[in-house]
C-alpha cells in the first residue's frame, strides 16, 4: 500500500508595491512625499516671548543651532 503525496500548493505572492499604500493612493504621491517632505525636518510654529533681557542669548541660540537659516 503506497501512501498518497502530499503535495503543498504554492502559495502565489502578490508583488508589493515600493510604497504603503494605507497611507498613499499612488506611487506619485509617495514619490512627492518622499522627495519634498520626508526628507525636511519640519518645525512646529510656536510663539515665543522674550523679555528685552533675553533677546540676545536666544538669537545666539538660533544661530548656534543653524535655525536662523529655517526661520528666515
Amino acid at each position: 500500500m503506497q501512501m498518497a503525496s502530499r503535495k503543498r500548493k504554492a502559495t502565489t505572492s502578490q508583488p508589493r508595491e515600493p510604497y504603503d499604500t494605507t497611507y498613499f493612493v499612488s506611487e506619485v504621491a509617495w514619490e512627492r512625499y518622499s522627495q519634498n517632505i520626508h526628507s525636511q525636518n519640519i518645525l512646529l510654529k510656536r510663539n515665543v516671548n522674550l523679555f528685552v533681557t533675553e533677546y540676545d542669548e536666544f538669537r545666539r541660540e538660533l544661530i548656534r543651532q543653524n535655525w536662523h537659516k529655517v526661520l528666515t
